[in-house]
Formats: structure tokens, C-alpha cells, sequence
């Protein structure tokens, strides 16, 4: 069977979707050059098609379009993560007066924006004139959430995302209507413009040394607008969260990685093979587990790929924990899928926006409702109870054996007494700080040779 990549939750947007077929082929095609690098301890520019034809077929994580997923793959989700971001708790308690419901500072934090998803620096336009797009940048588990409120200031509703901003650059360069058509459907603005979503002339990141980073293409989308984060919002605006970073943290973690001295690295802690890999951010709730899941595949001897249709989805809520005034649960009405499925189903969702609000009818009002037994004030209350996952196809090897190893990437340091994970690549912490998983790389590395033994296919 010819696998086809279709859209998150196979929504309708595409008028064409081998568009968002080819788009996602292309990420495919690039995490494997990388995982080909990794093994074959090269540099990517060295590597000819010829290596990827030999090392592909015994990496743990299959290209779809070049290695077929057999009839007998197993379509799994993975076990679900929190939606709110652990870099908000390890953070606590931030510098704000103590209030009811949100005593270290959380739940105001949390709904900060900003732009501290890139690195220091800022943006600047293709003039050179520098330009505010500030983002929901606290909020970076792939779930991220808009609140409405009526006249008296109280919550009407809140609703939740977890669509990449990368698939809505897709779709804008494929159908700027479709996209305009959905900016207008989320926000309520009716005169919404494509030029209003548009990077006229580009946008780029600078860092305090001068030094430049394409964000987005002159012409292109700019997933950063003031649109999507109000008055409501469309898709996900963290840099993190895109649909590219998931494949990333998924796919360098089919490889079995090794210590400076050789010995495995067990996977058993997944911020100390996430600081490995430098697959992701060990200090979210999402990347850690994704690539300890997909690590555990690998060593139990499973190939696998992202199952079609690819994406991040809610993938539930904690029912037990809100409930109405008097204690009862809260009626299922109250929750509304908007776009994606299953939000009921156990293990099945690919719910990609929901939406909570007072049924029609209804005489009581969100702030009415309790969450663990405290009144609902704070978005991000509700947001502790949502879960989200994504899904996997697994098969077992034809021959047993785990494919691949590699060298560990890098390694953390963290400050005494923080929770808090500084990566680093060459085992040299800033001060005040320590490695936090020793023998990941040498103490000291001027550059990122080979440190482990040479990388094995078996």
C-alpha cells in the first residue's frame, strides 16, 4: 500500500493534500539524513544516497515512503503528557503576590506573553525595523489555550489547541483563503486579510551578536500574528510547538545511544536521554516522554513511524477533578470538539481543538464550577486536567536486534537545588552549576567527536 501523509485529524483544509503530503515527506526525508549522520557518526554533507540506502532499513525509526509499514503494524497512542508546562512549575514560585487559587504565581505566568521561546535577541522586519510579536511563550506542551470573557470580567469559556503553526504555514502557501476562511471562523473578525497574516517582507530572529535567523520567508505566513492571540486563537503559537519538533524528538530516539566510556544509556530517566539525544527540551512534560517512549521501542526491538495522520492531539481530560458547585460531575455537554474526534474514546482522541463553555441553556457560568475543589478563576486550572499525545505504527523486527548506536549528542547541568536543566554540549557548565547526568560526554570536549565506540548495526 503507497503511504500517504494526510492532515492532522484529516480535516478537510487542503483543497490538493498531496500539498501537506509533500510538505511532510520533506520532514521525513530530512529526520533521516539526521538519524543517518548520527549513526554513521558523519556530518550530513559527507553522506550519499547510498549510506541511507544501507542504514535506513536498520534504524528503528522507518521512513514510510522507503520502508513500507508491513500489514501487521500495530497502530499505538503513546501515554499522554500534561498540557501544562512543567518549565512553569520548575520555574515557581514566580514573582507575584500570593493569591487564592494561584498562591506561587502559576496561573498568572502561565499566561504571559512574550517572545522567550527563541533565544535572546529580537525580531526585525526585511527593512531592518525591528517588530513586537509577542507569543503565548509560557505555554509550550503542544497545548495552548485562549480564554473569552463576558462584560463582567468572568470566564465564558476556553478554548484549547493543539494544531502546529508549521501546518498553517503549509496551508497559507497552498490556499491563503482556506486559512483566512478559518482565522475568521475562530476569532469572529469578519475583515480578516491574508495581508494581515502575511510577513510582507519577512521576518527574521537577531541575537545580541549581530548574527541572523530566517523566521519566516518574505511573502510567507507569519505564524506569530497579533490574530491568533486575540481576540481568540487559531492554532499554536510557541516556536516549540510545531509538528516539526514532534517528528525531531520522536525520530532521534530510535537510536540506542551510548556513554562517553561505551556503556548504555538505559532510558530509564528520560530528562538524562533527552539531555542525550538533544532531542527536545528535558524541562517540558512532552519531549522526555515522547523520546523515552520511542527509545523504549527501540530497545525492545520495534521499528516504527509516526502513524498517518500525523499530529499532536488532546488526547483527554481529567473528568474526576471539575465538577459542578455541589460536587456532581460535570456534564460531558460542557466540553465541545471543534476540530479533530474521539475525545471519549479511550486511547483514540485526535481531538486538535476543544472548547469548554456553559451549555445552552445552562444557569451557572465557568467560574461557577470547581477544579479539585477550589473555584475556577484560571485558565490554566483547567489546563492541568487536559492530556495530549500522539500516535505511533510499530512492528517488530524481521531479525532481532536494536538497530544502530550512537554516541550521546550532549549532556545537562542544572544549578544545586533547582529543578531546572541547562543543555550543553561540550560538558562545560556555567558557573554555579553541575552536570546533572554524569558520562553522557567527556567532562571537557572542544568539539563533538567520537567519544564513544564506534557505532554498530545490530
Amino acid at each position: 500500500m503507497v503511504w500517504t501523509f494526510d492532515p492532522p485529524g484529516n480535516v478537510p483544509d487542503f483543497v490538493d493534500p498531496t500539498r501537506w503530503h509533500a510538505v511532510m515527506a520533506a520532514h521525513a526525508d530530512d529526520m533521516l539524513w539526521q538519524l543517518a549522520a548520527h549513526a554513521l557518526d558523519r556530518k550530513i554533507s559527507s553522506l550519499t544516497a547510498a549510506d541511507l540506502d544501507h542504514i535506513g532499513p536498520a534504524l528503528a525509526y522507518a521512513h514510510p515512503l522507503y520502508q513500507p509499514v508491513p500489514p501487521n503494524a500495530e497502530t499505538v497512542a503513546l501515554k499522554p503528557w500534561s498540557g501544562f508546562p512543567r518549565f512553569v512549575d520548575r520555574h515557581a514560585p514566580w514573582p507575584l503576590p500570593p493569591i487564592p487559587n494561584d498562591l506561587d504565581g502559576s496561573l498568572r505566568t502561565v499566561e504571559d506573553l512574550g517572545d522567550h521561546d527563541y533565544a535572546p535577541g529580537h525580531f526585525v522586519d526585511g527593512d531592518g525595523d525591528p517588530v513586537d510579536l509577542p507569543v503565548r511563550h509560557r505555554q509550550n506542551e503542544y497545548l495552548e489555550w485562549a480564554a473569552r470573557r463576558g462584560a463582567d470580567g468572568r470566564l465564558s469559556s476556553i478554548t484549547f489547541v493543539a494544531e502546529g503553526h508549521d501546518y498553517f504555514s503549509a496551508l497559507f502557501d497552498a490556499d491563503e483563503r482556506a486559512v483566512v476562511d478559518l482565522y475568521q471562523r475562530f476569532t469572529g473578525v469578519p475583515g480578516v486579510t491574508a495581508d494581515a497574516l502575511r510577513a510582507r517582507t519577512g521576518i527574521w530572529r537577531v541575537a545580541p551578536t549581530g548574527e541572523r535567523a530566517l523566521v519566516t520567508r518574505p511573502g510567507g505566513y507569519n505564524y506569530r500574528n497579533a490574530l491568533n492571540i486575540d481576540p481568540g486563537i487559531v492554532h499554536l503559537s510557541h516556536h516549540a510547538n510545531s509538528l516539526i519538533a514532534q517528528i525531531s524528538v520522536a525520530g532521534v530516539s530510535g537510536l540506542i545511544r551510548l556513554k562517553a566510556d561505551g556503556t548504555l544509556v538505559s532510558g530509564v530517566d528520560a530528562e538524562e536521554l533527552l539531555c542525550c539525544n538533544r532531542g527536545g527540551d528535558p524541562n517540558r512534560n512532552s519531549d522526555p516522554k515522547i523520546s523515552q517512549q520511542a527509545y523504549t521501542l527501540t530497545l525492545n526491538g520495534y521499528r516504527y513511524t509516526l502513524a498517518n495522520p500525523v499530529g499532536v492531539y488532546i488526547s483527554g481530560v481529567d473528568e474526576q477533578s471539575i465538577t459542578l458547585p455541589d460536587g456532581e460531575s460535570l456534564p460531558r455537554e460542557w466540553w465541545r470538539v471543534v476540530r479533530g474526534r474521539d475525545l471519549w474514546s479511550d486511547g483514540g482522541s485526535r481531538v486538535l481543538r476543544l472548547e469548554i463553555a456553559p451549555p445552552p441553556g445552562e444557569t451557572i457560568g465557568l467560574e461557577d464550577l470547581k477544579v479539585n475543589g477550589s473555584a475556577l478563576r484560571f485558565p490554566g486550572q483547567v489546563a492541568r486536567l487536559i492530556g495530549v499525545h500522539l500516535f505511533v505504527a510499530r512492528w517488530k523486527r524481521e531479525t532481532p536486534g536494536t538497530g544502530p548506536s550512537a554516541r550521546c549528542l550532549g549532556t545537562c547541568c542544572c544549578a544545586e537545588g533547582k529543578r531546572v536543566l541547562l543543555r550543553d554540549d561540550h560538558g562545560r557548565c556555567p558557573p554555579g552549576t553541575k552536570i546533572a547526568f554524569p558520562g553522557l560526554i567527556s567532562s571537557v570536549t572542544e568539539d563533538l567527536g567520537p567519544q564513544a565506540p564506534a557505532p554498530t548495526v545490530g
